[in-house]
């Protein structure tokens, strides 16, 4: 079945999308921790089999990029697992936003 692009109110296909995996982050940086920074109950937040089902939903739709974003992605556990899933679906562009702070 061939499903239709992803489009917007404004006609414009939609093939790049940000996929936020936690608000929480092992930095306190001004540029995205307010001072009084409440954090998601952990129930709120999606699971990594979640967010993947929601890549794969989008990729169907004709999304070619994606950028795992956060806070800070490397803190959530097993996000390998998660990196490991988006980048088998032949994505044009895969890519993070990540302070760096947990790789080796």
């Amino acid at each position: 079945m061939t499903r239709s692009k992803l489009t917007d109110r404004f006609g414009r296909t939609v093939d790049y999308v940000r996929l936020s995996v936690t608000d929480r982050c092992d930095f306190r940086c001004v540029y995205c921790m307010a001072e009084e920074m409440t954090f998601l109950p952990r129930q709120q937040i999606l699971s990594l089999e979640e967010l993947a089902k929601v890549a794969r939903t989008f990729v169907d739709l004709g999304t070619e990029k994606i950028r795992l974003t956060g806070g800070e992605p490397l803190v959530r556990k097993d996000i390998l697992e998660l990196v490991k899933d988006i980048g088998s679906l032949g994505l044009r562009d895969f890519a993070m936003t990540t302070n760096g702070s947990k790789l080796t």
